[in-house]
């Protein structure tokens, strides 16, 4: 992990795979490099460290960059496949030696806010597995990205949509939200496809099925590199075989544009409706706690006191804040400055309490 700082901006880079031995940092590791800089910036080609060094790669900067970068093995991975989505400068693919490196980008020139933490490269780093075993979604939302920074002409067509784009999985869903990629883009793409199959079974069918000249081949892999996830490379050659049967890509990007503006405005009609209902069970119930408080007024105020004389704020400030807006709702016939005021000049009072709601709640006041 690599942090620059700088006076008005601050930046965040991790990196794990691999450690270089050149670079001057808090804590290299044979997995993890990490660095922080008050002033200055890195002095190395991030993506010359990702090619030589690490399987993954996070940056980001409140300045608006995010930046994800994975490394996969060529042999593992399909890339004339994965090419198909990474498009434009947001997605891009490329091979270095006998590695693809995927480079994503996020740029926002006015972020809201920025975080001490952006998330992490542990919560990010297992879409380079789910890659490897021929999950397309990470692939998918790397497309989806270029979409969204306007690197894809309305004209073309989409790719194979992969299955289970609806259901993503933490650390997808998680890299959606590193990259800021739009919510809504992301579920108008996946409304109507297939969900997530558990293709064990078939799986299982498939790799019986194979010929005996297959099955030699697999166990030979199997005993030449004993580090090869083979599980994860057969559920990766089945799926590379048999999702272009399942799904394709029919939607241009125009269409799919459209279909993001219909499906952002019905949820945001969807999430008014929520909130008004949300606020008329809030006002109901808040009714009917002010009622059955008008029935206990002198009851009340005696258990004011004694929360107030346990420095049970929290409950106190509550219960004198439906004490006040019973006045406003039914004026004089229940007081509430007067007792409120003596109670403030009693020798026993709690100063912290007649203190947090001057703060909180006199500005308003009865």
């Amino acid at each position: 992990m690599l942090r620059v700082r700088h006076a008005r901006s601050a930046a965040h880079v991790e990196a794990d795979g691999g450690a270089p031995r050149d670079l001057d940092a808090r804590e290299i590791t044979p997995t993890r490099f990490w660095n922080e800089y008050q002033w200055g910036d890195l002095k190395a080609d991030p993506a010359k460290l990702v090619e030589r060094y690490f399987d993954a790669h996070m940056y980001f900067a409140n300045w608006g960059t995010h930046r994800l970068m994975l490394r996969l093995p060529v042999k593992r991975v399909d890339p004339k496949c994965l090419r198909a989505y990474f498009v434009g400068d947001a997605a891009r693919a490329r091979i270095a030696g006998d590695h693809l490196i995927l480079d994503l980008h996020s740029e926002d020139e006015e972020p809201d806010h920025y975080e001490e933490s952006q998330g992490s490269l542990a919560a990010l780093a297992p879409v380079r597995t789910d890659l490897l075993r021929g999950d397309l979604r990470v692939a998918y939302l790397a497309w989806l990205l270029a979409i969204q920074a306007g690197e894809v002409d309305d004209d073309d067509a989409e790719p194979t949509v992969p299955p289970g784009l609806s259901d993503l999985t933490a650390a997808q869903a998680a890299m959606a939200q590193f990259l800021r990629i739009d919510e809504d883009l992301i579920a108008a793409a996946a409304e109507g496809k297939e969900a997530d199959p558990d293709d064990r079974t078939a799986l299982r069918k498939w790799a019986l099925g194979l010929t005996p000249r297959a099955k030699d081949e697999w166990l030979r892999r199997a005993i030449d590199d004993p580090d090869l996830a083979l599980g994860g490379e057969l559920l990766r050659a089945f799926r590379a075989e048999t999702t272009p049967a399942r799904t394709s890509g029919q939607r241009t990007v125009a269409e799919l544009r459209a279909a993001v503006e219909k499906h952002r405005a019905l949820r945001e009609r969807a999430e008014t409706e929520r909130a008004a209902k949300a606020t008329k069970a809030a006002a109901a119930a808040r009714k009917k706690r002010l009622d059955a408080l008008e029935k206990r007024v002198d009851a009340a105020w005696s258990e004011l006191e004694a929360l107030v004389e346990k420095s049970a704020y929290d409950e106190a400030i509550r219960l004198a804040i439906d004490l006040r807006d019973l006045t406003k709702r039914d004026g004089a016939s229940v007081p509430f400055a007067a007792p409120f005021e003596a109670m403030r000049k009693r020798p026993l009072r709690r100063r912290g309490f007649f203190d947090r709601w001057k703060r909180e709640n006199e500005p308003k006041r009865w």
